[in-house]
């Protein structure tokens, strides 16, 4: 072969080297720009059809500027007061007086303990809450630990008890309950009276009135992620408006009956 063809042939190999490159590249780029793409359509998709969504807090929680939520698009928080039948959360006080005038709706939680009575556990919340109860149901997060879980607790145990404490806190606080579970302790426990239900996104039905989201989910109104627990409100704006409405409307009406 003469020089001059091996150094064409040799360019020729070059180009076709630069050419596959830049191909690879330019596959890879569309990949990845759909891949973004097609996330904020999904998140797009996820802010439209939960437009009403909040935060989480307990004492694990990082410091929360509740009006800077507030700006973020949160619309409510709800607050860890209790958990079983003698802890507090340590911020709860200074969560709770912060969050008063933040424009945020407030909520109240109580961490359900499966060992402890229901007596000692309303005690709790009653010596932790006194009137700060917020402008929420309060909520009650029924959730497995330690040793305890879906094989080993008794459902039917679980109604009855459940049922004691929601008694207790409709007469306490003039409003339904709120309770966070799965789906599998719903089932259980979707015909007790005056209660409302939060359950992950996905599974729906009778007084589910919120979703808890995933870790992808949480994000704020300009699709950065939070760093706080979120939930949503299964609802448009002008529902969870009305929601408030018949809520307020409804806690005064006991209210006078209780008088």
């Amino acid at each position: 072969m003469k020089r001059t063809d091996y150094h064409r042939s040799q360019q020729n190999k070059h180009r076709l080297v630069i050419l596959g490159i830049v191909a690879v590249l330019l596959i890879a780029g569309g990949l990845v720009f759909n891949l973004v793409l097609n996330r904020h359509q999904r998140q797009q998709a996820f802010l439209r059809n939960y437009p009403v969504r909040g935060v989480m807090l307990d004492q694990t929680d990082e410091y929360a500027d509740f009006n800077q939520l507030q700006t973020n698009g949160m619309k409510y928080v709800y607050i860890r007061a209790t958990q079983g039948a003698t802890f507090t959360d340590d911020d709860f006080n200074d969560n709770y007086t912060r969050s008063i005038g933040s424009g945020l709706k407030v909520g109240v939680y109580h961490q359900y303990s499966f060992s402890s009575s229901i007596p000692d556990q309303e005690q709790n919340l009653k010596r932790t809450l006194g009137n700060n109860i917020g402008d929420l149901p309060i909520m009650i997060n029924v959730s497995y630990y330690n040793d305890y879980n879906a094989e080993n607790v008794d459902q039917k145990r679980l109604k009855r008890r459940l049922q004691e404490l929601v008694a207790w806190t409709v007469r306490y606080s003039n409003r339904p309950v709120l309770i966070k579970t799965s789906f599998a302790n719903y089932r259980a426990l979707r015909d007790l009276p005056d209660t409302e239900f939060m359950l992950p996104r996905t599974k729906t039905g009778k007084n589910v009135t919120f979703a808890s989201l995933t870790k992808q989910d949480q994000l704020y109104n300009n699709g950065k992620g939070s760093g706080f627990r979120m939930t949503a409100f299964h609802g448009s704006k002008v529902q969870w408006n009305q929601y408030l409405q018949v809520l307020k409307q409804n806690e005064s009406r006991k209210s006078d009956l209780n008088d």
